[in-house]
């Protein structure tokens, strides 16, 4: 494996081939130079041997907790974050950030600016979801009141993972506009 290479790693391939798709998108990488392992691919190399290339960790990828902690944080809005140190580079999202329709619409319009226009939900999923808040407001007051950590567990898990990946996507898009070049040592 090239020292140049870029490896990339994420939960899943679908990902994995998405966010590829932006980074090469941004001119400052080539496809020649993207490896894309899926999380079960990461954990088998880590404890092989050391490797050698640099690393960018998207989404929630397990262990990467404890590197949190070496790197320096260059990015931090919408529930993204990001940083790099001379290795690794790492960007999370958390959906919590963007949980108020306000915040996630907001967090839209960067999107669509950035990277394309977003399909506009129909009136029958907008139904569905104030139906649906309507629903976990009555709960929370049944319950005397629910914590945003509550809240997240009763929002839509398809929601939340395309939100998730919004969020990832608007991430690896803004860390290769400005701090790709700067990672791979360019």
């Amino acid at each position: 494996m090239a020292d140049n290479k870029l490896i990339l790693v994420c939960k899943d391939k679908t990902m994995a081939d998405n966010i590829s798709k932006v980074l090469i998108a941004s001119g400052k990488i080539t496809a020649d130079n993207i490896e894309c392992w899926e999380e079960k691919t990461w954990d088998v190399k880590r404890k092989s041997g050391p490797v050698h290339s640099k690393i960018l960790f998207v989404g929630n990828v397990k262990d990467t907790d404890a590197l949190s902690c070496f790197i320096d944080i260059r990015y931090e809005r919408w529930g993204i974050r990001y940083g790099i140190n001379s290795r690794y580079a790492i960007i999370s999202a958390d959906t919590l950030y963007v949980k108020d329709a306000a915040r996630y619409k907001a967090f839209l319009s960067d999107f669509e600016e950035a990277l394309g226009t977003e399909d506009a939900p129909s009136p029958t999923a907008t139904s569905a979801k104030v139906a649906k808040t309507v629903g976990t407001v009555g709960l929370a007051v049944a319950t005397g009141g629910a914590s945003l950590v509550t809240q997240k567990i009763y929002d839509d898990s398809k929601n939340l993972d395309a939100k998730n990946n919004k969020l990832c996507l608007y991430g690896v898009w803004h860390f290769a506009d400005n701090f790709l070049e700067e990672f791979l040592g360019v």
